[in-house]
């Protein structure tokens, strides 16, 4: 038996509960879908009263308005048609935001669709449900729990060139402090043969931090470039103009993205358990036992490069407590070398060092490829509109989709500069796995439009969209660690 109209409109009033409703009468709504272009076709389909009872599914005339009966197991339980009323274009996005909002929440294509289906009906209703919820703006910052943004494809490796060009710097802390008063780790590491170093520091100011990097260059010289984080010691005008008198450029990674000093990053975290395991199992003060654990650190072989950073660095294997102990069971001493002959011999493993570490570089590419099969590249230009992965304002050590923001310009393949006026920093160098498109809607680019509703009867309504702060998603934090929870 098919419901009547009237029973289709009071079943779905429940659902107007908006004020300041601009209301259609149902004359104005037959009349709107006579005048509709894309409605004639299913005019020209409408079959007669007779023929309607025993249809499937089909259009139909009643009063003068445009009906389509829908019997379908897919959609319908068997035994029960819906009577759609048929939607012309003035009026479909009116009745899109009833059906995607906050009254019936924000729910996918599918179930939005199929709810729809119940009560309405327009050709490529499914297509334009699917364009309505992309550019929705809510469901753009707030996303869905199954919906993960698929990261971009992962920056060339670069192979091994000269030791000590390019440094890789940031701060580790605070830390418990040492008996001498330090709190904080400046930590340096040459790019190409992963080399760590780490000082010591009471503070992490910009004149301390330069102190420290002093004494790196005056054993491993000049570098070409430093890379750092945005930190403010290292974008304070000092440090920059100490980098500009020594002929070094700077290059900053994108905010809220360790990946971008990935190989750092990591060290820290195998740092941070030396030095937790040395305070818990001998009691003693981290600072006195870092120069032990460095040596540690250094003499580790690297996945990347199929070697040791001692090796990388001296051409040879340094000799440490495990070399120690081996040198002592075996009770032998290495020959003397006459000076020519140490040389010859030091250049020959430095140069084999350095042409299998750079097999070893060219082999990770194969694993570059597999990880990029399920990678998507994403090009923003300047002036597109998108959303950005930041940390918020009132809570920093949780994040989520913010904006939309415009692009200011690109920086580097993955690194883009965009405008956020209404943080502190009113720009944002971001990675491009903190980005996503923002989907405008042309319609919400102007005033708003008055809802219609479409009823036997006046109803005042109004319309009223909350942004849900659930969502949120937890990223990586600082590297300032207490070294005493776990003792």
């Amino acid at each position: 038996m098919l419901l009547p109209v009237c029973e289709v409109f009071s079943s779905f009033l429940p659902l107007l509960m908006e004020k300041d409703m601009a209301m259609v009468s149902r004359q104005e709504l037959v009349v709107a879908q006579r005048e509709d272009p894309s409605l004639k076709e299913m005019f020209s389909e409408v079959l007669a009263p007779e023929e309607v009872a025993s249809a499937m599914s089909c259009c139909f005339v009643e009063d003068g308005l445009l009906l389509r009966k829908l019997l379908s197991g897919r959609v319908v339980p068997i035994g029960e048609p819906y009577e759609q009323v048929v939607v012309p274009m003035s009026l479909r996005d009116i009745v899109l935001r009833w059906a995607h909002g906050d009254v019936v929440g924000h729910l996918g294509v599918n179930k939005t669709y199929n709810h729809l289906l119940r009560y309405f009906y327009w050709p490529q209703l499914k297509k334009d449900v699917r364009r309505f919820i992309k550019t929705c703006s809510t469901c753009q910052l707030t996303g869905k729990p199954n919906q993960c943004l698929k990261p971009a494809p992962l920056y060339p490796i670069p192979v091994i060139d000269t030791p000590f060009q390019h440094l890789i710097i940031d701060c580790v802390g605070p830390l418990p402090p040492s008996k001498s008063g330090s709190a904080y780790l400046l930590t340096v590491m040459c790019q190409n043969t992963r080399y760590p170093a780490a000082y010591p520091l009471r503070s992490i100011t910009t004149r301390a931090i330069v102190k420290a990097m002093t004494q790196f260059i005056s054993v491993f010289g000049i570098p070409r470039v430093i890379q750092s984080d945005q930190g403010s010691n290292f974008t304070s005008h000092m440090f920059k103009e100490v980098l500009q008198q020594l002929g070094v450029k700077q290059n900053q990674s994108s905010a809220y993205h360790p990946q971008s000093q990935g190989a750092l990053e990591r060290f820290h975290q195998t740092l941070k358990s030396l030095l937790r395991a040395y305070c818990v199992e001998l009691k003693g003060d981290w600072e006195e036992g870092l120069p032990w654990l460095m040596l540690a650190a250094r003499e580790v072989v690297q996945d990347s490069l199929g070697f040791s950073p001692n090796q990388l660095v001296f051409g040879h294997k340094v000799r440490g407590p495990l070399a120690l102990l081996h040198d002592g069971l075996k009770e032998v001493s290495d020959p003397p070398q006459g000076l020519l002959q140490y040389v010859e011999g030091f250049r020959r493993r430095l140069f084999l060092a350095g042409q299998m570490a750079k097999e070893n570089l060219l082999n990770k590419q194969k694993m570059k490829r597999l990880f990029d099969r399920n990678t998507e590249s994403r090009v923003f230009c300047p002036g597109d509109q998108v959303l950005a992965l930041l940390p918020l304002p009132t809570s920093p050590f949780c994040a989520k989709f913010l904006g939309p923001y415009t692009v200011v310009r690109q920086v580097s393949e993955q690194n883009y500069l965009i405008s956020t006026p209404e943080r502190k920093r009113h720009s944002q160098l971001c990675h491009v796995n903190l980005l996503k498109p923002f989907y405008s809607r042309f319609s919400e680019s102007e005033k708003a439009p008055a809802a219609v509703a479409i009823a036997s009867s006046v109803t005042e309504m109004a319309e009223d969209v909350k942004v849900p702060e659930d969502g949120i998603l937890q990223p990586r934090l600082n590297n300032s660690e207490n070294l005493k929870e776990t003792g």
